[in-house]
């Protein structure tokens, strides 16, 4: 997903352990921005690995999103957060685009 010259973005960590099991294939899971409802990310994993994978991803999302959630679409079109997987923000916010002069 690619965004515009001109909009904020700043950055996510998609975290988890995928699913152990034989299954073929990829899901594309969807990253929420829950306070507009509105999907502001995604990122396509394995729907099953051989043995314990854990996962991190940086994903960029619009600045001014909200709270995260993450996960899929049943055939219904209702989202489903998926258990395996979080989305993290950054505890300290890193200034995005020109910055003043630093030092003394």
């Amino acid at each position: 997903m690619s965004f515009t010259a001109g909009f904020a973005v700043m950055e996510v960590t998609v975290r988890g352990v995928l699913p152990i099991g034989d299954a073929t294939g990829n899901v594309t899971y969807f990253i929420l921005d829950t306070a507009k409802s509105a999907i502001v990310g995604q990122v396509i994993l394995p729907a099953a690995v051989k043995r314990s994978l854990a996962v991190a991803i940086t994903v960029k999302v619009p600045s001014n999103a909200g709270s995260f959630a993450i996960g899929t679409f049943d055939d219904s079109g209702n989202f489903q957060v998926a258990s395996l997987l979080r989305v993290e923000t950054s505890a300290v916010e890193r200034p995005d685009g020109a910055v003043g002069p630093s030092g003394s």
